[in-house]
């Protein structure tokens, strides 16, 4: 999951959705969960605290995040049975936590916590993130999910981006030519899935370098020693 840059303080806002461009030129037009690229007017300016709850948050920067509408709905039935409280302790997030350290990636789509992860109390957290965003959930395994008319398959549209990524690669090495980076480039923000890029080119800095920085995600979360660019703890991940 795609660490993000955050924005804490910012204008006066009479309506969250104005918030939605400064957003955008923050973290760029990806939904901060599922990491998939959205067009900008199907993202939604997410509450991380929801509004209902905690009224005076329902215009406060600190309390915004952009995610799309799957899983905005999702994460909104997931808080509303009871799991309102505590949840910036209970859950990682992509905007207090180096969250891409958080998870691990397969070239099945699947997403499961980080065997890195040496905390219970961590592995715990990043757990309950994706329970809360239904990352781990397809609509061929999950009838809550249907019902819910989030009836689309992250699993494969992970492994779909995992497939585009390995071809990228594969390209790369036979010609790593700062043309052929570009296009990768591209390629890579046009399909989103910071993390599966990430993985996929995680002997390549250069690549990595460069996806940081066209997915906004927060370059305090990567450490660049030795021209190898590896995740450092930040926040409690």
């Amino acid at each position: 999951m795609r660490p993000v840059n955050h924005i804490k303080t910012g204008a006066v806002l009479t309506d969250h959705k104005k918030a939605k461009p400064n957003l955008i030129a923050a973290m760029g037009e990806f939904c901060a969960y599922c990491e998939r690229s959205i067009e900008a007017m199907h993202l939604d300016v997410e509450h991380v605290k929801p509004q209902k709850a905690h009224g005076r948050l329902a215009l406060t920067w600190g309390n915004f995040l952009l995610a799309c509408k799957s899983c905005n709905t999702y994460k909104r039935h997931y808080q509303d049975a009871n799991r309102q409280t505590g949840i910036l302790r209970n859950q990682a997030w992509p905007h207090l936590d180096n969250t891409f350290s958080a998870y691990s990636y397969d070239q099945h789509g699947r997403i499961s916590v980080s065997a890195g992860l040496g905390s219970i109390v961590h592995q715990q957290m990043a757990q309950r993130t994706l329970e809360m965003a239904g990352l781990d959930q397809t609509p061929a395994v999950a009838a809550s999910y249907q019902s819910l008319g989030l009836a689309y398959d992250i699993t494969s549209r992970r492994k779909n981006a995992w497939d585009k990524a390995q071809i990228a690669l594969a390209a790369y090495q036979q010609n790593p030519t700062d043309i052929q980076r570009q296009s990768i480039l591209g390629q890579a923000e046009e399909t989103g899935f910071f993390s599966i890029w990430m993985s996929v080119f995680a002997a390549h800095a250069d690549v990595k370098c460069e996806l940081i920085a066209i997915f906004k995600a927060a370059p305090a979360c990567f450490d660049n020693m030795g021209n190898q660019l590896n995740p450092r703890q930040a926040g409690r991940i």
